[in-house]
């Protein structure tokens, strides 16, 4: 508390401007705590993205699940950077083959990986140290050809997307790379329909006709979300889950903190750093449910006494709103608009 130099306070201008801390348990009140291994972790995959650098794909770091015994313990909002860090090897593991993400980082163990993040940053692209520039040539170069004219994109067909529902045996991983497709085309959804709250929510309905109120889904539905978020469990699956279904898993991402902006379909992570409440929900519709008047809206979430719940109320405003500095400082949307 008595640290009040002026650098600080730029600093946490800079990681709060670029999003170094998103996904993290850590916000610019941490400073001067212990920093998880975890959080590391995803502080430098957030740099990488930051910086554009070299990201090793989906398949090649997911290979990294098995070599950690005790991947299960990752924050799932953190086991994408876990797993990005580990197979780039800015960040390896434990002697006996653990990682130890809720393990503090200590100032040298800080200065090691913080050298090797810079050396992968030059050698993979977003690098911050000043580019020379080419000599000049000593004759004019021939003008680029010119680009073909793109064409213009398909629009997609309209299809029946498969039933968003477990079969017997399978686990929620297993129904998503059945059910869910990767031929994303912007500004439509993964049914081929044009991205609206109207046809949102008609998805939302065959979802909810197929995993009705009260569906079992508990902390073991575990799915790994092709967007921001990372590997998720219970609540966190179920809405990551969605998100993919309705959107495609290669729609892109928007993580922002404009809560007054949230539209259907988006993933909501309510957190308060007072009481350290933390849920997942999708938003399915943004009218204002009778007797709450308005800044309320309906949802959809995951792991509710271990079952799905639909027609559950946010808030915007008013009593567990988002204008609450606990609330508002920790908590995201991520939005696939």
């Amino acid at each position: 508390a008595a640290y009040s130099d002026q650098g600080t306070a730029t600093g946490e201008a800079i990681m709060n401007k670029h999003g170094i801390l998103n996904g993290t348990s850590r916000s610019s009140k941490s400073i001067g705590a212990s920093l998880p291994r975890e959080d590391m972790a995803q502080i430098m995959y957030n740099v990488l993205v930051d910086k554009g650098a070299k990201i090793p794909s989906v398949s090649e770091y997911t290979q990294a699940m098995s070599s950690i015994s005790d991947y299960n313990t990752i924050s799932g909002n953190c086991c994408r950077g876990v797993l990005v860090c580990y197979t780039t090897g800015l960040l390896g593991g434990q002697s006996d083959g653990s990682f130890g993400p809720k393990n503090p980082m200590n100032r040298a163990q800080g200065c090691v990986v913080i050298n090797r993040l810079r050396d992968y940053l030059q050698n993979n692209g977003g690098a911050t140290t000043p580019v020379t520039p080419p000599e000049q040539p000593e004759k004019p170069v021939d003008p680029p050809e010119q680009p073909e004219t793109p064409t213009e994109p398909t629009t997609p067909t309209v299809t029946e997307l498969p039933e968003f529902k477990l079969q017997d045996g399978e686990n929620v991983q297993q129904m998503m790379d059945r059910i869910c497709t990767s031929n994303y085309v912007p500004g439509y959804l993964s049914n081929g329909e044009a991205i609206t709250d109207e046809h949102i929510e008609g998805i939302l309905a065959d979802i909810e006709s197929s995993m009705p109120q009260d569906t079992e889904w508990n902390r073991d539905a575990r799915y790994y979300y092709s967007g921001a978020i990372g590997n998720g469990t219970a609540c966190n699956s179920w809405a990551y889950a969605l998100s993919d279904y309705i959107f495609t898993k290669s729609a892109p991402v928007v993580t922002h903190q404009n809560f007054d902006k949230i539209k259907v379909g988006d993933v909501v992570w309510v957190r308060n750093s007072k009481t350290g409440y933390s849920h997942v929900y999708v938003a399915t519709s943004m009218e204002s449910p009778p007797g709450y008047g308005p800044g309320r809206f309906y949802q959809c979430s995951g792991n509710v006494n271990g079952k799905v719940s639909w027609g559950d109320v946010g808030a915007l405003k008013g009593y567990g709103g988002f204008e609450s500095p606990e609330i508002m400082s920790v908590s995201y949307v991520y939005s696939r608009y």
